[in-house]
C-alpha cells in the first residue's frame, strides 16, 4: 500500500504534532473547532457548452454572474479535519470527484472520506462531465477537456486555502423556510405522472439548514446553508450564471465573509417561474438571502464536537432486464429515457454486461450530539428528508442532495410507481441503468447505519483518522520472511506466498495495538484452492486456548471468511460469513471488531458482507506472548493449514467502512499496476 511508507516518514512529527493539540486543549474547550474558507472563481473564460438541458445548439453568449468554487474547512480539538467544497457546477461524477479528492489529499492530506463535494446544479454553468450527448463541436469539447482539468487543479488549490485559513471558531445551527418554488411533478387523478407542473399537494422540502461560523469575539466569519430546489430560474438560456443560489450569495457576502450554498434534496421541486428569467433570479435570490438573515437573527443551537466523518459507496440496486427488448421498450413514450438506454443498448453491443446495481458515495458528518449531516448522491428527490428523519428518529438532521456524485436521479419507490421525469436513468462513465424500488429501503438502512456508527465513535477521542498504529506484511518484497520463521515449504510466486497445507509462517507474538479501547482490523489477501474449501482453513492466527492473554482468528470456514476475537479463555464467540469465497481467485476479506458496538464485521472487496453483534466474552486485555502463525493455527494439536495463496496481510485497529474502502482500493490499484490478477 503506497500510504504506509509515507506515514512511516511523518509519523515522528505527526506524533510531536498530536502532543502539542492534546497540550493545549486538555485545559480548554474540547468542543470547540477551528474553521476556514477557500474560494476560487472558475467562470468560464471563453464560449463553453452549457449543461442542464438537451435543447442548446450553440455555447454560451454571455456571463450574467461568476461561478464559484468554495470550502469550508473545520477541525476539532482532536485534530479531526473535515472539507465541504461545492462547485457551481450542474453535474459532477464520481469518477471526477476522485480525481479531484486525489488532487486534495496530495496538497493537504485529507482522505476522500473526510471530503464532501457538493454541486448547486446550476444549468446555466459549463457542460463539465456531460460531453456524451450534447451536439457540440471538437473546438467545444476540447474546450472544456481544459477547463474541466484547470477546474480540478482549482478545487485543489481551494481546498488548501481553507485548510491555512484554519482559526478558532464557535458554529450554530438553526433552520427557516423558503416559499419561493414548488413541488413539480403534476398527476393525475391516479396518481399517475403527466408532466412538469406546479403540484401544491405534492411534498416539497422548505427547509432552509443555517450553520453560522463565528470567531471568538463573536463576529462572524461565514455561513453555510442550503434550500432543496433546482436552479433553473432563467430556463433555456445562453448566459454563465449561479441562478438565484448565485444572487444570494452576492447579497450576503456584502455583510458576511462567506457564504456557502449546499443544495438540498430537490429533485422535484422548481422556482417559481415568471416572464422575466433575470427578475426571477434576483427576486428569488433576495427571499433566500433574506430568510437566512432572520435565521442568524434568532436563537441558534450551538454545535459541538469531536467531529467524525463517515464515507462509504453503497450498491444501489438498478432494475434487472431479461433481454434487449425490454430496454428498447423504454425509447418509448413520451417520457422515454434515450440517454440510458442507448448507453445500456451500446453496453450489448460489445458484449459488455448490464449492470445489477451502482456503487454511489455516501457521506455523514456527526457533530458531537447535536447535528448529523448527511450527503445523499445524486438528485435526491424531496421524500427522502421526511423518510429519513422517520427512520432515525431524529429532527437535528441536515440532508442534502446532489454530494459526491451526480449521474442522474434518485427517486423514491413512490415516484417510481407514478411513473414520469424523475425516474429517468443514471448514465455514468461505464454505468448505466434505472433504479430499482428497492433503492428507498437499501438507502434508509444504510445511511441509518452510517449515523449510528458515526454517533457511536464521536464519543471517543480519535487522534487520527486512519489506525494510529499497524503492522503490515507485503510478499512481494526482495526478502519476504524477514519476520518470520519458515515452516515446510513456502513457495514466494509472482504475488504473494503459496502454502501447500502442511507449510506456514511463525514469528514472535504481536502486541495487538490498543485494540481493547480502539478495535481491531485484520485484513488479507487470499487466493484458496479447491483443497482448501473443504474444512476450517486458518489464514492467521494468534490463540491459545486457556491463556488469559490477547488472542485472535481469521480464517476460511469451508471457504467461508470466519473471525474470532478475545482471550483464550473468556474469548468472544466466533462469527462467519454467509458468502463463500471463489476458487483460485484473489480476493481481498478484512475483518473488524470494536469494543464499543461488540459487533463483527466482514468485508469482501472493500464491501460490507456480513455483520454480527456479540454479548459475551471479556474483549481483549491488550498483553499477549502468543505466538502468531500465518497458514496454520497458533496452538498444537489441531493445525488447519491453509492451502493456497496469501499476500498483504494488515493488523491494525478498528477501521470504519470507508478506511476498509480505501485500504482495498490502494492495494487493488498496486496490484494493478504491477498487472496482478
Amino acid at each position: 500500500m503506497r500510504s504506509i511508507p509515507v506515514i512511516n516518514k511523518i509519523w515522528p512529527r505527526l506524533v510531536l504534532w498530536l502532543l502539542l493539540v492534546h497540550f493545549f486543549t486538555a485545559n480548554g474547550n474540547t468542543e470547540e473547532f477551528q474553521v476556514g474558507f477557500g474560494r476560487s472563481k472558475i467562470t468560464p473564460t471563453e464560449s463553453v457548452w452549457m449543461s442542464g438541458y438537451a435543447g442548446r445548439r450553440q455555447g454560451s453568449q454571455a456571463v450574467l454572474d461568476d461561478l464559484y468554487v468554495q470550502t469550508m474547512a473545520v477541525q476539532d480539538a482532536y485534530g479531526t479535519r473535515a472539507l465541504l467544497l461545492r462547485l457551481d457546477v450542474c453535474i459532477l461524477r464520481d469518477a471526477t470527484v476522485t480525481q479531484i479528492c486525489d488532487l486534495i489529499r496530495e496538497r493537504t492530506g485529507l482522505m476522500r472520506r473526510q471530503i464532501l463535494v457538493n454541486v448547486s446544479h446550476t444549468h446555466s454553468g459549463p457542460a463539465v462531465d456531460e460531453l456524451y450527448h450534447y451536439p457540440m463541436s471538437t473546438e467545444h469539447r476540447e474546450r472544456l477537456a481544459a477547463y474541466m482539468e484547470r477546474l480540478k487543479a482549482t478545487c485543489a488549490d481551494a481546498a488548501y486555502a481553507a485548510i491555512q485559513d484554519l482559526s478558532e471558531a464557535h458554529l450554530e445551527y438553526g433552520k427557516g423556510e423558503a416559499h419561493f418554488f414548488h413541488n413539480r411533478r403534476g398527476l393525475d387523478e391516479a396518481g399517475r405522472y403527466i408532466g412538469m407542473m406546479a403540484n401544491p399537494e405534492n411534498h416539497t422540502d422548505r427547509d432552509v439548514p443555517v450553520l453560522k461560523i463565528s470567531g471568538p469575539k463573536g463576529e462572524i466569519r461565514g455561513v453555510v446553508y442550503g434550500v432543496a430546489c433546482h436552479c433553473v430560474t432563467l430556463g433555456v438560456n445562453y448566459e454563465i450564471s449561479a441562478d438565484y443560489a448565485g444572487h444570494a450569495r452576492m447579497l450576503l457576502e456584502k455583510e458576511i465573509p462567506h457564504a456557502l450554498f449546499v443544495t438540498g434534496c430537490g429533485a422535484d421541486a422548481n422556482p417559481h417561474s415568471g416572464d422575466d428569467g433575470h427578475k426571477q433570479v434576483q427576486q428569488h435570490g433576495r427571499a433566500l438571502a433574506d430568510e437566512i438573515k432572520t435565521v442568524l437573527s434568532g436563537p441558534l443551537k450551538r454545535v459541538r464536537g469531536p467531529l467524525q466523518t463517515e464515507f462509504r459507496y453503497v450498491d444501489l440496486p438498478l432494475v434487472s432486464y431479461a433481454s434487449r427488448d425490454d430496454i428498447e421498450r423504454m425509447r418509448q413514450g413520451p417520457y422515454a429515457d434515450i440517454g440510458t438506454t442507448d448507453k445500456l443498448l451500446a453496453l450489448l453491443n460489445r458484449g459488455a454486461r448490464i449492470p445489477q446495481s451502482y456503487a454511489a458515495p455516501f457521506s455523514v458528518w456527526q457533530f458531537g450530539s447535536d447535528l448529523s449531516w448527511i450527503g445523499l448522491p445524486e438528485e435526491a428527490v424531496s421524500e427522502y428528508v421526511p423518510l429519513l428523519q422517520e427512520t432515525l428518529k431524529d429532527k437535528s438532521l441536515w440532508i442534502s442532495g446532489y454530494c459526491n456524485d451526480v449521474s442522474g436521479y434518485l427517486p423514491t419507490r413512490t415516484i417510481m410507481k407514478q411513473g414520469g421525469y424523475e425516474t429517468r436513468g443514471l448514465i455514468s462513465d461505464t454505468e448505466a441503468g434505472w433504479f430499482a424500488p428497492a433503492v428507498e429501503s437499501v438507502l434508509l438502512e444504510e445511511v441509518s447505519l452510517m449515523v449510528d456508527e458515526a454517533k457511536v465513535k464521536v464519543g471517543r477521542s480519535r487522534q487520527a483518522t486512519m489506525a494510529e498504529t499497524f503492522k503490515e506484511f507485503r510478499f512481494e518484497e526482495e526478502s519476504p520472511f524477514t519476520n518470520f520463521s519458515v515452516k515446510g515449504v513456502v513457495e514466494k510466486s509472482d504475488r504473494g506466498i503459496l502454502l501447500d497445507g502442511e507449510s506456514y509462517l511463525e514469528m514472535p507474538h504481536l502486541q495487538l495495538l490498543e485494540c481493547k479501547t480502539k478495535g481491531l482490523t485484520v485484513a488479507a489477501w487470499v487466493r484458496p484452492t479447491q483443497a482448501c474449501m473443504t474444512e476450517n482453513r486458518m489464514i492467521i492466527c494468534q490463540w491459545a486456548n486457556q491463556i488469559e492473554q490477547d488472542c485472535f482468528g481469521f480464517a476460511l470456514d469451508h471457504g467461508r471468511p470466519s473471525v474470532g476475537v478475545g482471550d483464550g479463555i473468556r474469548g468472544e464467540i466466533g462469527f462467519t460469513c454467509d458468502t463463500q469465497l471463489p476458487v483460485d481467485t484473489w480476493t481481498f476479506v478484512a475483518t473488524t471488531w470494536f469494543p464499543e458496538t461488540r459487533q463483527y464485521r466482514i468485508y469482501i472487496d472493500g464491501k460490507l458482507a456480513s455483520t454480527m453483534g456479540t454479548q459475551t466474552g471479556s474483549g481483549l486485555n491488550q498483553r499477549s506472548q502468543v505466538t502468531l502463525k500465518i497458514g496454520a493455527q497458533a496452538s498444537e494439536g489441531h493445525p488447519r493449514h491453509f492451502i493456497g495463496g496469501i499476500d498483504d496481510i494488515w493488523i491494525g485497529n478498528g477501521l470504519n467502512p470507508a478506511a476498509i474502502r480505501e485500504l482495498y482500493e490502494e492495494q487493488r490499484r498496486r496490484f494493478s499496476e504491477s498487472q496482478a490478477p
